[in-house]
């Protein structure tokens, strides 16, 4: 979100300019945080719902009091990956429920981490991922609220009218709706999403995954809110310099981000168009429900260590070169972990016809994201089928795979087969697949419409 709103404001306008809006940012001091591997860097932003903003009762009615809502907690939790050398960013999404050890060795969700604040959460991220937080990114209702409005109504698609009693979300008709700042917060807030069914005469339940579905609608809103500010920044450098102005000052950051860490976001976003999903990448770290509460996640291996070994690295990274390889020379094996009826069948002639030998389709366990699996020391042949796979996919090295085949596990994020792309996949970890629980789709919502 931070890259977004610098990126776009406008703010390459000079060095006074840039000098006067970081002034202008409340600063979260006392933090200890790694220092930054040169231009990169992993970023933490934590959306906090904390009511501390509220001055009216009309707020506390609308997000309840600070003693209804209890110790501020950090419901939204993301990593976002920079690294400008390997041309890379990658946004990681951690869920709520996640269980995690905390200091005193008790196990919590991740997002109580916050109740003792944000040293807090960033110390449990390394204490559980081994991940290095280098600047820190916070944002609560208001200033959300603040960002939505600045940048001006974001168009989102809902397929049925929908609502949800704890968020406030309340939108009566089905279609492409522009969600002004208080609209976007509780569809982003949204935990309970139910959609109306006309041909029953009464609301469904349109997120099952709770949590997981809201990551799922968050990250999609990210996208459209940095398409719409790109859109006005680049029409009007005037409006630009606008939205800045009245986003900045929304923002708390670390006293660590400096005018040229900003300069180096800029450089690196610049060009980068926000709905190109090779550009900048969004996942949730991979997940499955926790053996002995079933309303609780906990890391599902080995793919979570391998996007983890992604926030980790930095540098470009020499891969095995797979565009030696034609694709008659990989098997690829599909499997479907969506739960759609025939996908695993459409997503292998996908792939026969560009070439790729065709092995066998079947089901497997729900998945939240498509997964890449190859045995290793099959690394080319596996970032060759990855290449073929519009950026969608986490590749995981898991020594269950026979032979030379590549095993393609797709989820409900596959987006098909098309020519091999030339941007550069992800880096891999050598892991030993482990027998685990079932993990669910990533969401149930309906794709946006066209134009929306």
């Amino acid at each position: 979100m931070v890259t977004f709103v610098l990126v776009t404001g406008g703010i390459l306008v000079g060095n006074r300019v840039v000098d006067s809006k970081l002034n202008d940012i409340p600063r979260v001091g006392g933090l200890t945080l790694a220092p930054g591997p040169g231009k990169a860097g992993n970023y933490l932003i934590l959306g906090s719902d904390s009511r501390s903003f509220e001055t009216n009762a009309a707020q506390q009615k609308a997000f309840g009091t600070a003693d209804e809502a209890g110790p501020p907690k950090s419901d939204t939790l993301m990593i976002v990956h920079i690294d400008p050398d390997a041309k890379t960013s990658l946004l990681v999404s951690f869920p709520r429920d996640l269980l995690v050890k905390t200091a005193d060795g008790s196990t919590e969700q991740i997002n109580a981490a916050f109740n003792d604040g944000p040293q807090s959460v960033i110390d449990t991220i390394k204490r559980n991922f081994d991940v290095e937080i280098n600047h820190y990114v916070e944002i609560n209702f208001e200033a959300f609220i603040g960002i939505v409005d600045a940048v001006g109504k974001i168009p989102v698609y809902f397929p049925y009218p929908a609502r949800d009693k704890e968020s406030g979300l309340n939108i009566p008709t089905a279609g492409c709706i522009s969600l002004d700042g208080n609209q976007a917060l509780a569809y982003a807030r949204s935990r309970t999403l139910q959609y109306y069914d006309s041909t029953r005469g009464d609301w469904v339940d349109a997120s099952p995954l709770a949590d997981i579905d809201r990551i799922t609608r968050q990250q999609g809103f990210i996208r459209k809110l940095a398409d719409v500010a790109a859109r006005k920044g680049a029409s009007n450098p005037l409006t630009a310099l606008d939205i800045a102005d009245a986003i900045v000052p929304k923002l708390r950051l670390d006293t660590q981000l400096t005018k040229q860490d900003i300069f180096q976001l800029v450089n690196t976003f610049r060009k980068v168009n926000p709905n190109d999903n090779s550009a900048i990448r969004m996942q949730t770290i991979p997940w499955q429900q926790a053996p002995s509460n079933a309303n609780r996640l906990v890391l599902k291996q080995p793919a979570a260590d391998s996007m983890l070994a992604q926030l980790r690295t930095f540098g470009a990274v020499n891969g095995p070169d797979f565009t030696k390889l034609q694709p008659s020379q990989v098997t690829v094996k599909v499997l479907n972990a969506s739960g759609d009826l025939g996908a695993a069948g459409k997503a292998l002639a996908g792939f026969q016809r560009y070439g790729f030998a065709p092995g066998e389709v079947g089901n497997t366990s729900l998945l939240g994201n498509t997964e890449i699996h190859f045995r290793p020391g099959n690394d080319a042949r596996a970032l060759l089928v990855a290449s073929y796979m519009k950026g969608v996919g986490q590749v995981v090295a898991d020594s269950s795979v026979s032979g030379d085949q590549v095993v393609v596990m797709i989820a409900k994020d596959f987006k098909g087969v098309a020519k091999a792309s030339t941007h550069k996949h992800p880096a891999t970890t050598t892991t030993t697949a482990k027998k685990s629980g079932t993990s669910a789709p990533t969401s149930t919502t309906a794709p946006g419409a066209a134009g929306c």
